[in-house]
């Protein structure tokens, strides 16, 4: 009987790491504006949330996101604004996904919805492979 619960958790394990590596750069960016724009209209800093927002993006940019310059941005980086729509968080779209081995481009577009005031924001997303995993490397603004 211990045996086999102890296969069951190691098989459990496995599978679970094996899906989370398998995330696409699109599951991955979907999932973490949800999460972003979730805090924002919770009324909570997403930045706050180190350890969270570690796990969406590469290091490159954790490493950026503790400089000066960061702190200097005027703008949100993530979402290329100074404020927001709340009626993103239910209104992302990804499209133009192109996987080139471990680098990955796509577009979000995050809508407002039909009488939201912030209208539609387009950001051009890039991503890295690193340790198995889809991390957002850089966001740019489409004006």
């Amino acid at each position: 009987m211990k045996t086999c619960l102890l296969l069951f958790f190691l098989f459990t394990a496995l599978v679970g790491s094996a899906s989370a590596q398998a995330n696409s750069p699109a599951d991955t960016s979907k999932s973490f504006y949800k999460w972003y724009l979730h805090e924002l209209n919770a009324e909570r800093s997403p930045a706050d949330e180190k350890a969270k927002i570690r796990t969406f993006i590469s290091a490159r940019l954790a490493k950026w996101i503790g400089s000066k310059a960061y702190a200097e941005y005027d703008a949100d980086y993530f979402i290329d604004a100074q404020d927001y729509g709340q009626g993103w968080e239910n209104n992302i779209n990804i499209s133009k996904v192109v996987v080139t081995g471990n680098t990955a481009t796509l577009r979000v577009t995050l809508a407002d919805g039909k009488d939201g005031p912030m209208g539609t924001q387009i950001l051009d997303l890039k991503l890295l492979k690193e340790g198995g995993s889809w991390k957002i490397d850089r966001v740019t603004g489409k004006h």
